[in-house]
C-alpha cells in the first residue's frame, strides 16, 4: 500500500540563554523547553522506523541540555551565529534533525521543529 509516515514527538531540554536587546530578557535566564518535531517520509529503516527519536532527543540533550546558548557559535553574534531566541532555536534545532535525517538510508525529512519557551510562547521553524 502507497502512503505515507508522519512522526510528531516533543521533549523536554533545559538551556539557559540571554537575548541582547529584549530588556529583562538580557540577563542570563533559563527555560525549561518543550522541543516538538515534526518528521515525514514514505519508507520506513530497517527497524520499521522513520527515525529513532532518542536519537534526536540524543543529539540535542548532549549538545545543549544545561548549557548557556550563548556560548555556542551558532548563537553567538561574534562568531558569525545569531542570539539565541525562540525563532533561531527552533532552527538550529531544525537543522540538527534535518542532518541526522539526511544520514538515513530511507531519507525521512523533518518538516518542522517547534520550541516552546514559556506556556505563552513558542516559534516553529519549517520547511518550505
Amino acid at each position: 500500500m502507497r502512503g505515507k509516515y508522519t512522526l510528531v514527538k516533543h521533549f523536554w531540554i533545559s538551556c539557559a540563554h540571554s537575548v541582547p536587546g529584549a530588556g529583562k530578557c538580557e540577563r542570563i535566564h533559563g527555560h525549561n523547553y518543550k522541543v516538538t518535531f515534526c518528521v515525514e517520509g514514505q519508507e520506513l529503516d530497517e527497524q520499521h522506523m522513520l527515525i529513532d527519536f532518542r536519537q534526536v532527543k540524543h543529539a540535542l540533550e548532549k549538545k545543549y541540555d544545561h548549557y548557556l546558548l550563548n556560548q555556542f557559535p551558532e548563537f553567538d553574534p561574534e562568531q558569525g551565529g545569531a542570539a539565541p531566541t525562540t525563532e533561531k532555536v527552533a532552527e538550529v534545532f531544525f537543522s540538527i534533525i534535518d542532518g541526522l535525517c539526511r544520514q538515513k538510508k530511507n531519507q525521512p525529512l523533518v518538516k518542522w521543529v517547534e520550541v516552546q519557551e514559556t506556556n505563552e510562547a513558542y516559534a516553529r521553524f519549517e520547511r518550505l
